[in-house]
């Protein structure tokens, strides 16, 4: 019905923040990447976007290798995605280790650039995307992967801190 409406449907696959979820789907890559172009190919999907969070560093040989996978099972003119952390800082370990921005840029159509949760519930007080924030995460993300390939994921929402910070 969507096609019918002149919609490109890409759904996305996530691991909604659990970790143990994302590295058990990493451990198989070439089944979860056949899995994953088998359901775009059955469903006439347009492509699909990864969300997968929460993993650190020693993630990243294997996330890499999941998307490298899937680029090459994907059916030609299908949009690969790819949901990156914000890294302002360069970090290479912990959440933000987990994704290689050159690799993942070379493989995907575009990277998500999620430039939110700066601050962010059971952290200190703050904006959720200070223009700071965005603009040194976009810096970084520009080292590694053409313009056009950056999306910039900009937060429609809010925190309410309370006096104690805390939300």
């Amino acid at each position: 019905a969507m096609h019918g409406e002149g919609v490109r449907v890409v759904p996305f696959l996530s691991n909604h923040w659990n970790r143990e979820a994302g590295e058990k789907a990493l451990e198989e890559p070439e089944l979860l990447a056949d899995h994953v172009a088998r359901a775009g190919r059955q469903n006439r999907l347009d492509g699909v976007n990864i969300d997968i969070e929460n993993l650190t560093e020693k993630s990243r040989t294997d996330y890499t290798e999941f998307i490298r996978l899937l680029r090459a099972r994907l059916p030609e003119g299908s949009e690969l995605s790819i949901a990156v952390a914000a890294n302002p800082e360069g970090k290479n370990t912990g959440w933000h280790g987990s994704y290689d921005y050159r690799r993942l840029g070379a493989a995907a159509d575009y990277l998500m650039l999620m430039t939110y949760d700066e601050h962010y519930q059971g952290g200190s007080a703050g904006p959720v995307a200070s223009r700071a924030f965005q603009e040194r995460s976009i810096q970084y993300a520009l080292l590694y992967v053409p313009a056009e390939k950056l999306v910039l994921g900009l937060p429609f929402f809010g925190r309410l801190w309370r006096d104690s910070g805390t939300l």
